[in-house]
């Protein structure tokens, strides 16, 4: 288009037309690309939480490995005890 130049209002109309076909394919892309940023988010989110709740299970097993390891040290130094109480 030259500039000073008149256009006619079908003109008008198909260029307005014509934008707003590009305006539109442009939101399905944005939208796309949303959708795809927003699922991609999600997936991460829901690898980092798997793995704290892994490591969590991991912890939680580890403390009771503690405690019945503990258990049975003391269950062992109180039979010794008892042991030495009645021998003397």
């Amino acid at each position: 288009m030259k500039k000073n130049s008149v256009i006619t209002p079908n003109e008008f109309e198909e260029q307005l037309s014509h934008l707003q076909e590009k305006f539109s394919l442009l939101e399905r892309r944005l939208s796309i690309k949303t959708d795809e940023i927003v699922f991609n988010m999600a997936v991460s989110h829901r690898k980092e939480m798997d793995e704290l709740k892994n490591e969590v299970f991991g912890l939680r097993d580890e403390l009771r490995k503690m405690k019945r390891e503990r258990r049975f040290e003391y269950m062992g130094k109180v039979a010794q005890q008892a042991r030495r109480r009645s021998v003397g």
